[in-house]
């Protein structure tokens, strides 16, 4: 019985106890009847046999494997197909006006700058709200289609209920670029674990199959595919 015994109801316990009997019952009367002399049983015995203790063993090789972080970095810079952004990233900031007078007079000038700084509050602006590393403007209003919205620049006055806002991109990571190792190092360890440990089997079977003197001749394959 499994660790989990404890944790099923009387009725579960009862239902696992009845199949598990009414199970082995049917082994024993296999048993009994010389069903595992049967040669096709014996095959798929020890067929399962096998598949079982070789796993058992890749498993416990497998363990042996480990990864740096310097060898995780590694498969980051030669692999970074695996580590692209599938859409753009931006730093934004939304600016409230105080009033619509104070939004046109505040727009103005600020479109004939690049703004890579959220701007602070004064007596135009009423508030600034700020968002990092994100992919959308997470706002009802004002909707912008930030593509379309250079970095450093800043859109025009929109009407969100008694206020007036602009949304300012203030930097912008374009999709298909490779994200910062920082932020996936954690997956490049993984892809950098699997990438080894493929490498290390190959290298292992290679080396059991020189041991055993087993080989494969081109000839002999090439020879039976065109019977």
């Amino acid at each position: 019985m499994d660790g989990s015994w404890d944790s099923l109801s009387q009725d579960e316990k009862f239902s696992r106890v009845e199949s598990w009997v009414s199970q082995t019952s049917v082994y024993e009367r296999a048993l009994s009847e010389g069903i595992d002399e049967l040669p096709e049983v014996k095959n798929l015995v020890e067929d399962a046999k096998k598949k079982i203790i070789v796993g058992a063993f890749y498993a416990r090789v497998m363990d042996t494997v480990s990864v740096s972080e310097s060898e995780a970095a590694d498969f980051y810079s030669k692999n970074p197909e695996h580590f692209l952004l599938d859409s753009s990233i931006y730093n934004l900031a939304v600016v409230t006006y105080m009033s619509g007078q104070t939004a046109w007079q505040y727009y103005g000038p600020a479109t004939r700058k690049t703004i890579t700084e959220a701007p602070a509050k004064n007596w135009l602006v009423r508030d600034v709200e700020t968002f990092e590393a994100t992919k959308f403007l997470p706002l009802d209003c004002p909707r912008i289609d930030l593509e379309s919205l250079s970095v450093g620049k800043i859109s025009p006055p929109k009407s969100c209920g008694k206020n007036l806002k602009s949304v300012i991109v203030l930097s912008k990571t374009a999709a298909g670029s490779v994200r910062p190792f920082a932020e996936v190092s954690e997956l490049a360890q993984i892809l950098a674990a699997n990438e080894k440990r493929k490498t290390f089997i190959a290298t292992w079977q290679n080396e059991i199959k020189k041991q055993q003197a087993i080989f494969v001749y081109p000839g002999a394959i090439s020879g039976t595919a065109t019977k």
